[in-house]
């Protein structure tokens, strides 16, 4: 998992090895796998990640209210040593799909938010009203704060409930699918009330599946299978790709009038033609090719797979023909031992690692990037040489996203290359620049994965 947080900021919320079950006796399973991670205090963070992913079961282990074993702190201090009032007032939570008794008024479930406060059998205080009557109008539920609970819309419910956590006035907030329910201006009322909880100095860590909505935060998890696969700042690349990656390629992060949204990508199906018997042709025109044999470029792009094992297709068939190959990939390590390079040293094709992985997997982004420039800078002498039939750069894309080599540099470098020199370049969301320069453009459409249906990767297939 990769980090990319203030190191100096204090921590709200530490979880060191976190693991949970659900279930009991055959049926329990388990859910969390030694998740460890630090939420920043006075900022919010967003959970995401794909349904099942196991985004409330972390959220209600570091609440407190789901066993689990490892170790949780509060501001400091271990979870299980604070004092169960002292906790209550220094934590509040919202839970996806709460209830309470629909003869209630509406003032009177917000009060609840006030009982870590109160004495026993205390009646509120002053302070008590003035806190719960400014979370029922932060959440615009003061006007009718004297109906019954059982009245009011699934919405309505879920701004009183959310005016309960609000009354604790807490220093860390907890809130899972705190948006249920809620229609646009009110997610928008929703957001104002965060925004001026973290100005206050205070933590908010929100669980939502709308994900425009949890780009909004200062810092995004993602998650995956019970483990969290990336942790960043929300404006960040790094977070865009980990957040696409984890949804297979489904959705696409995009910048709009300086805010960063989330569309879902949709794939619509050619519409089939129906079967027809044709008659063989009796004249029809043959196209004559008429241009000169050159060099070409020829990129393998898209979401499917195959992307790397077509282009290594084109190196053996030209290495086949008595012609020289060269193969840099941009994301293996140099002592990869993956079955491409096992084949190729048998084969004597030369194949070069020039990366060091996945971006959050990286110990240091800018280590990563000045990786990617350097090996640029071999590929781009190796291609100016000519002594090379084909040269494949495989996953440049990655580096090309996130501006690691400047794309002009390739492109000046391809249009400058020798003319009899083929260029193979593979990697999701290949530019429109290069797009329109190249001869053969594939794209490759993911239409199920394996890894869908828990069948692991496999030595001779994914390595």
């Amino acid at each position: 998992m990769s980090k990319d947080l203030n190191s100096t900021a204090s921590i709200a919320i530490g979880a060191q090895s976190i693991a949970a079950s659900l279930g009991h006796g055959l049926q329990k399973q388990a859910v969390l796998h030694d998740i460890s991670l630090d939420i920043a205090a006075a900022r919010w963070t967003s959970i995401v990640g794909p349904n099942g992913a196991g985004k409330s079961t972390l959220l209600r282990a570091l609440a407190g209210v789901l066993p689990h074993s490892g170790q949780v702190t509060l501001l400091g201090q271990p979870m299980q040593d604070l004092p169960h009032r002292e906790r209550a007032r220094q934590l509040a939570w919202l839970g996806q799909n709460e209830t309470s008794a629909d003869d209630l008024t509406v003032w009177d479930v917000a009060m609840l938010g006030r009982l870590p406060h109160q004495a026993w059998l205390a009646p509120p205080s002053a302070a008590d009203h003035a806190a719960v009557e400014q979370a029922l109008r932060a959440t615009r539920a003061w006007d009718w704060r004297q109906r019954a609970l059982g009245q009011l819309s699934g919405g309505e419910r879920q701004r009183v409930l959310l005016a309960r956590a609000l009354a604790v006035q807490a220093q860390v907030l907890l809130m899972d699918e705190p948006l249920a329910n809620l229609d646009p201006p009110h997610q928008a009322d929703w957001l104002d009330v965060v925004r001026a909880l973290v100005a206050e100095g205070k933590t908010v860590v929100s669980v939502l599946h709308e994900i425009t909505m949890a780009l909004q935060a200062d810092t995004m998890v993602v998650m995956a299978a019970g483990r969290v696969t990336h942790q960043g700042a929300c404006a960040d690349l790094a977070t865009h790709r980990a957040l696409e990656d984890v949804f297979d390629g489904r959705l696409a992060v995009h910048p709009l009038q300086g805010q960063w949204i989330a569309l879902p990508k949709v794939n619509t199906p050619a519409k089939k033609a129906p079967m027809q018997i044709e008659t063989p042709p009796v004249d029809y025109e043959r196209v004559v090719p008429t241009a000169e044999r050159r060099g070409l470029i020829m990129i393998n792009t898209g979401h499917g797979k195959g992307k790397s094992t077509a282009a290594f297709g084109l190196a053996l068939r030209a290495h086949g023909r008595g012609k020289a190959v060269k193969v840099y990939q941009f994301m293996k390590v140099p002592t990869a031992r993956f079955g491409e390079h096992r084949l190729f040293e048998q084969l004597g094709i030369p194949i070069e690692g020039l990366g060091d992985g996945f971006s959050w997997k990286s110990r240091d982004l800018d280590h990563s990037a000045q990786l990617a420039l350097d090996g640029w800078a071999k590929a781009e002498a190796t291609i100016r040489a000519g002594e090379h039939f084909m040269v494949v750069l495989d996953e440049i894309m990655y580096p090309l996203r996130y501006g690691w080599i400047p794309l002009e540099a390739i492109l000046t470098c391809l249009r400058e290359r020798p003319p009899h020199v083929h260029v193979v370049l593979t990697g999701r969301n290949a530019p429109n620049e290069l797009v329109e320069l190249a001869d053969t453009v594939t794209e490759m459409t993911l239409i199920k994965h394996h890894f869908k249906a828990g069948v692991p990767a496999q030595r001779g297939i994914e390595d």
